[in-house]
């Protein structure tokens, strides 16, 4: 199973959707595209000079353009680069139907900058619909066409019959964790590639590549997307409304800049002087979490779901050890327990950001169980995307630094100081320092997806989907952009647009607590195709903590709380409830 960063794999059973599926007949393609590029002309049949109006073959699509003008943002145009026939496979884990897989490359306006390489996979039998798949972290590879979003036991959107496209963000890394690596953004067209335009681009190529293979246009646009692909979804939808029927957004890892400030606050907090907690000292934060927050929600079952309760009555100072000094693995210093504090807290920013912020949210630090300790075989990805296993250092040390210092540093080296030499623990999170102009420059990018209005008038839907316990897209941040659309389109038009839930225990991409399986696309075409609203009847299936348990989904701010009566393992002995 494919879970939200590109470069973290955990395998898992994928089923094949062998009920459904139909033969689209390839028909003459109505509306034959004449733009002429290079002397060929595009979608008018398998002579790329012109002429029968037929769709073509996989590799007929070899070496086709586009030109600029067929691409909706500035580009230097496209290419096939490859096309080719893939017989169906069936290797007992992994299934994926005969399809033509198809790569192109986008051409940037800048010399200087990389191009666009994106991944198109076209069913042989088609839904006559496309999904695009989003990355994560800084990009720089493809994700695969033939795989599935978070971690559902759904089929695939290539098994279900979807033509599949995904990009690398704009740029190529050769890293051995490309997402952690931002040395291609200090490019100006590279760094708004990855932000917000990739998508479009690589859509109105797909859309094209699509067009020309069947013969007909695709029917329905889906994008999804979790992290990084989260965010470029919601740019996607705000900025190109016609071009999606609607959207499925994981964990977005939206306003860039006032996240990096985030990030970088707590790893900064981290790196103070005795202040990094060891897994002893999580495990025992947590055990407290749990004896005053568990049963918030009605039931004792290793998972916070009140967490707003939470906050409110839980005292972490409640652990300090006698005088305030490190005194072993059954208390916490004065030190740990500001690292604590600070991480929960809001940042404050000395003067707003261009985008508006005041101030970055904080995180749920107290509702993530962060790298505690267990044998689970996640319990690695945990601890690394949560606090790391050692403090943060100078150079960052891959194998125990977590990746909120491995972004913040190389996000700081490359595109906000531009010095290879610069320790990202030093910079100035409210004031900015020096480097005030350039976090002002790029703050000012972070704007407009909340801008929801045409997507909302012409009826696309947005289920967005965020765990409490995230460490690194901080769901607060998700909550805040819900209050942002609401303020920007009304609430009406957002209550029939947006449905918004947070799943307890979840943290980014994984979780030893709660591991969060649902078939979000799904949900998503019976909204938009049926008007079916997920509501709070959708259920989310727990694959770690303890596997199969089930939980309904609640649209925020209710949280899921036990009946009093019934299975505990079981979504339907639980109703949504405020908190």
């Amino acid at each position: 199973m494919k879970i939200g960063l590109p470069w973290v794999r955990i395998d898992g059973n994928r089923v094949q959707n062998n009920s459904g599926d139909m033969e689209i007949g390839r028909g003459i393609h109505a509306l034959c595209a004449a733009w002429l590029t290079t002397g060929m002309l595009l979608g008018c049949g398998d002579d790329l000079s012109g002429g029968d109006d037929q769709p073509r073959s996989c590799a007929g699509l070899t070496e086709t353009r586009l030109t600029a003008a067929q691409i909706g943002l500035p580009t230097g145009g496209a290419k096939v680069v490859s096309a080719v026939e893939v017989p169906a496979r069936t290797d007992g884990q992994v299934t994926a139907p005969e399809h033509c897989l198809v790569s192109a490359e986008v051409f940037p306006v800048d010399p200087e900058a990389p191009s666009i390489l994106l991944a198109v996979a076209l069913p042989t039998q088609w839904n006559e619909k496309a999904v695009w798949l989003g990355g994560g972290g800084f990009d720089g590879v493809i994700p695969d066409v033939t795989g599935n979003s978070l971690n559902t036991l759904a089929p695939t959107p290539l098994a279900r019959g979807y033509a599949v496209f995904a990009s690398d963000g704009g740029h190529q890394s050769t890293a051995a964790s490309p997402g952690t690596d931002a040395s291609a953004l200090a490019n100006e067209e590279a760094y708004r590639n990855w932000l917000s335009d990739a998508p479009r681009k690589a859509r109105d190529v797909a859309g094209e590549i699509i067009r020309t293979f069947y013969g007909i246009d695709a029917a329905r646009f889906y994008a999804v997307g979790s992290s990084t692909g989260g965010r470029e979804a919601l740019f996607a939808t705000a900025r190109s409304p016609a071009d999606w029927d609607g959207a499925l957004v994981l964990y977005p890892a939206r306003n860039v800049m006032s996240t990096m400030l985030g990030l970088t606050a707590m790893v900064e907090a981290l790196s103070a002087p005795g202040a990094f907690p060891n897994a002893a000292k999580r495990k025992l934060v947590w055990d407290a979490v749990l004896a005053e927050c568990d049963a918030l929600d009605g039931l004792a079952d290793g998972v916070v779901g009140d967490v707003v309760s939470c906050g409110e009555q839980l005292d972490v100072t409640a652990l300090r050890c006698a005088g305030g000094a490190d005194a072993g693995d059954a208390c916490l210093s004065d030190a740990q327990i500001h690292a604590f504090e600070a991480i929960d807290a809001p940042v404050r920013l000395a003067s707003p950001l261009a985008n508006g912020d005041t101030e970055f949210a904080g995180y749920n630090v107290y509702a993530a169980a962060q790298g505690v300790g267990t044998d689970s075989p996640l319990e690695p990805h945990v601890q690394s995307v949560d606090l790391g296993s050692r403090a943060p250092s100078f150079p960052v040390d891959p194998l125990t630094n977590s990746f909120a210092a491995a972004f913040v540093d190389s996000f700081m080296r490359h595109v906000i100081v531009k010095d290879q030499s610069f320790d990202y623990r030093t910079f100035d999170v409210q004031t900015f320092g020096p480097h005030a102009a350039r976090v002002q420059e790029l703050s000012a990018l972070d704007v407009g997806d909340a801008d929801m209005g045409g997507f909302a008038a012409r009826g696309g839907k947005l289920l967005l989907l965020h765990g409490t316990g995230d460490m690194l897209t901080s769901p607060r941040t998700t909550e805040r952009y819900v209050e942002e659309v609401r303020a920007s389109i009304g609430a009406t038009a957002a209550d029939a647009m947006l449905r918004y839930y947070e799943v307890p225990g979840f943290q980014h991409a994984a979780s030893t607590v709660f591991q969060a399986s649902w078939d979000g696309l799904g949900a998503l075409e019976r909204w938009v195709e049926t008007g079916e609203d997920p509501g709070d009847d959708e259920v989310v299936t727990d694959l770690a903590g303890v596997p199969g348990r089930t939980r309904p989904l609640c649209r925020y701010p209710t949280f899921a709380r036990y009946r009093g009566t019934g299975d505990p393992d079981d979504a339907a002995s639980f109703a949504c409830a405020a908190p």
